[in-house]
C-alpha cells in the first residue's frame, strides 16, 4: 500500500464515525439537546433537587467573572458547572425546599443579581 493510500484509509477511519454517527442518531429518532433542554425552572412546591441559579455564559472565564460577584455579595459556596448543552452556569446547590430558593432568590435579585430555581439535572 502506497504512503498516500494508507493515510486515505487512516483519515478515513477517522472521519467517517465521526459523520456518520450524528446522522444514525438523527434517523434513530434521536436528537442532540438544545440550550433550552438545559434550563428546568423548578415550579412552585417543587420537591425535586433545587439548585439557585445566577446565569448561564458561554465561556469559563465570563462564567467565572459572575461568580466572583455572586461571591461577593455572600454565595460563597456558590461554582462554575458545565450545564450539558456547551454552556457555563453559576449555581448554588444548597437548597433543602422551595420556600428556601425562592427567598434565596428574591435576596439575591435584592443584591442585584439575577437568579431563578431549577431542577437539578438528573445524575
Amino acid at each position: 500500500m502506497s504512503r498516500a493510500a494508507a493515510r486515505l484509509a487512516a483519515t478515513a477511519i477517522i472521519v467517517v464515525p465521526l459523520l456518520a454517527y450524528p446522522l444514525v442518531v438523527a434517523a434513530d429518532g434521536a436528537r442532540f439537546p438544545s440550550r433550552d433542554d438545559c434550563v428546568r425552572i423548578a415550579a412552585e412546591g417543587e420537591t425535586a433537587g433545587l439548585d439557585l441559579v445566577f446565569g448561564r455564559r458561554d465561556t469559563r472565564a465570563e462564567a467565572d467573572e459572575l461568580l466572583e460577584k455572586v461571591r461577593g455579595v455572600g454565595y460563597v459556596d456558590a461554582e462554575v458547572r458545565g450545564d450539558g448543552c456547551t454552556r457555563w452556569k453559576v449555581v448554588y446547590d444548597g437548597i433543602e425546599s422551595y420556600a428556601q430558593g425562592a427567598s434565596s432568590v428574591a435576596e439575591a435579585r435584592g443584591a442585584g443579581l439575577e437568579a431563578w430555581l431549577e431542577v437539578e439535572p438528573p445524575g
